[in-house]
């Protein structure tokens, strides 16, 4: 019956140790949901290499969507965004694995989506990895583009008052997979990003957020042709938090 007791005895000294642990940790811990709108207007110049000439189209707007989760200085965030760009002349050409597509006075849907996750190993400035992916469609006959690969990156803010604080961010993909409609791979391609902005807190849970966004990317095409182009413009956003 001793023995019992004592058993019993330690196991809700355990229970209550691992409890006062799991709400100190909750305590002390910044745990917490953030999810955001952002609106980019952005133009999207680049060059089709020596087949054809430039492409430049300042027609365009992308909406993003984005929801992270962060936990002291770890953080992992999903993000969408999609636009419509209008080339009313020369537009970027199609590849495919059999042969290159000119392309003018058409539509290109452009997509985007970014699974990262990072740390801040200093106060103010955390590394962080991308799996990144870049959908392009031509609307006239719905061809699609697809880019994508591993990508890395640093990020770090700048408190300059209470309510104001300053943020950049630059990533790359060294090396990812170029596919067309059929998912055939036809080249290899490389991007670079860079954001700089602001964000002003409205409150506790809520801020706007304003900067520049800039995306470059390099291709090169089994028929050994290359394919450069940006997409770079001004952003506005508003996130909301949910402490956990």
């Amino acid at each position: 019956m001793i023995t019992d007791m004592t058993m019993l005895n330690k196991k809700i000294i355990i229970i209550t140790l691992l409890l006062n642990i799991f709400f100190l940790h909750k305590a002390v811990a910044d745990e917490r949901i953030t999810m955001g709108a952002k609106l980019l207007v952005a133009g999207w110049q680049g060059d089709n290499g020596s087949v054809s000439s430039s492409f430049n189209s300042d027609e365009g707007a992308q909406l993003a969507f984005s929801i992270s989760y962060t936990l002291d200085k770890f953080y992992t965030g999903l993000s969408l965004q999609s636009g419509k760009y209008t080339f009313k002349s020369i537009a970027p050409d199609q590849f495919t694995s059999s042969a290159r597509v000119s392309s003018s006075n058409n539509d290109i849907e452009h997509r985007e989506f970014d699974l990262l996750a990072g740390y801040y190993f200093w106060d103010n400035i955390s590394l962080f990895v991308d799996i990144k992916n870049v959908n392009n469609t031509w609307t006239n006959n719905n061809y699609q583009q697809d880019f994508g690969g591993l990508g890395f990156g640093v990020s770090g803010y700048i408190p300059v008052r209470e309510n104001l604080t300053l943020f950049g961010s630059a990533g790359f993909v060294g090396n990812g997979d170029i596919k067309d409609t059929n998912k055939t791979k036809v080249g290899d391609g490389s991007s670079g990003a860079l954001d700089l902005g602001a964000v002003f807190r409205l409150s506790d849970n809520s801020t706007i957020n304003a900067g520049m966004k800039f995306r470059t990317y390099n291709f090169e095409y089994t028929d050994n042709t290359t394919q450069t182009y940006s997409v770079n413009g001004i952003f506005v956003g508003y996130n909301h938090s949910f402490t956990l």
